[in-house]
């Protein structure tokens, strides 16, 4: 049983995690609707990095629900 608290523990770890990475890619999808105001070339760049960021997100979020169960 002392096993217990330490499990719910984790679980709301992983679920603080879990919403700070959703909300790291709401913010991302933002910055890539603003990116349209700038020239294309900058624009280009900051899409490919927000792209592989969003990527990123959506690889830690997959492994944060898996460990939920």
């Amino acid at each position: 049983m002392s096993g217990r608290p330490e499990r719910g523990r984790e679980r709301q770890i992983v679920e603080s995690q879990l919403s700070e990475l959703q909300n790291a890619r709401v913010l991302l999808e933002e910055a890539r609707g603003l990116s349209c105001s700038l020239a294309y070339h900058r624009r280009a760049r900051l899409e490919t990095a927000i792209g592989e960021a969003l990527d990123e997100v959506d690889r830690h979020i997959e492994e944060l629900r898996a460990e939920r169960g």
